[in-house]
């Protein structure tokens, strides 16, 4: 590594390809960076932009970030507007100021509509040789295909929890334990922890799916009823409970093959050992194979009630040794 992406944490095979493109002068006109909130995308395009230039400066005039503001347009909306496509499309063909390229960033890229996107498209097809746009996306599948054929895609994937534990010990002040808690609850992104450090619905969250967990080792139908009614209040953090009982059951399996260094859930030993003293391994194995397969059917947007309720009997039905199975 050439040192241009010192403090982009993870990411060794973006590094590489960006690194390449740097040093080999074979940067692309249009790039997109798509992948989990808060992961790096944003930081690397900067960094990307920076090495490029030859600048060490966060701020350079031919760096240009995109968005409603810097255009002036007013908006409740943080989506990027039509009117900002147009104004970023008038500012492309100013030439660079300082350097022979000018780079425009654009957060929240798959927010454009297919009208913008197809303003954007026109930059695409013959784009000035100093021009490179790089668009910031979770979801590819908001680009129009033409987009999508124009632009060279770099993959971000969640960072490793142990990463992110690092960085928070490192960055936030927090203890050993506290940073692998956080590392646990953001879903690998660094920039979910440190904005949920305050915040106490994911801990909420966090503890309710995973006492409901434990609470159906009592093999009795009102445990059952209200875990599964938990499940299914939670919609919107359902994302969110998977990622906690997929941590939760892999510590669990860590448990009964005698690998307890490796559990990332370490205030949560209490709860292991309970579920680890009244099931086999192979339980262990099928419980995290349960929540896997309904994490699969619940992305396939099936009914979303029906899906946590059928998680719920399954992952009672195997605790208590019945190796109950559906046919989803």
């Amino acid at each position: 590594m050439t040192g241009y992406f010192d403090g982009l944490w993870g990411h060794d095979s973006v590094k590489t390809i960006l690194e390449n493109a740097i040093e080999t002068e074979k940067i692309g006109h249009a790039y997109i960076f798509c992948g989990p909130a808060g992961v790096g995308k944003r930081t690397a395009a900067g960094m990307f932009a920076r090495a490029a230039l030859g600048t060490s400066k966060m701020t350079h005039p031919d760096i240009i970030t995109v968005s409603n503001e810097w255009c002036g347009v007013e908006s409740k909306s943080d989506s990027i507007l039509t009117d900002t496509i147009n104004e970023m499309r008038s500012d492309i063909y100013i030439k660079p100021y300082g350097g022979g390229r000018k780079f425009y960033i654009v957060p929240k890229g798959d927010t454009m509509n297919t009208a913008s996107q197809n303003k954007l498209l026109k930059v695409f097809e013959e784009p000035p040789a100093y021009c490179t746009i790089i668009l910031i996306a979770e979801n590819l599948n908001r680009f129009l295909p033409t987009i999508l054929s124009r632009a060279s895609v770099i993959g971000f994937s969640a960072l490793p929890e142990n990463i992110v534990a690092r960085y928070l010990e490192e960055n936030c002040g927090m203890s050993a334990d506290e940073a692998a808690v956080r590392a646990v609850i953001s879903g690998g992104s660094i920039g979910s922890a440190k904005a949920l450090k305050d915040d106490p619905e994911p801990e909420r969250l966090r503890n309710a799916a995973i006492d409901g967990l434990v609470s159906l080792l009592e093999d009795n139908n009102k445990n059952m009823i209200l875990f599964s009614n938990f499940l299914k209040s939670e919609n919107n953090g359902a994302d969110f409970i998977f990622s906690v009982l997929q941590s939760f059951l892999s510590d669990l399996v860590h448990m009964k093959l005698g690998l307890e260094e490796s559990i990332v859930n370490k205030d949560k030993t209490g709860p292991l050992r309970r579920l680890a003293t009244a099931v086999p391994e192979r339980s262990a194995a099928c419980m995290l194979e349960i929540v896997l397969k309904y994490e699969r059917v619940y992305k396939t947007n099936a009914n979303f009630r029906m899906t946590m309720f059928c998680m719920a009997c399954e992952l009672r039905e195997e605790i208590h040794g019945r190796n109950y199975r559906s046919t989803i």
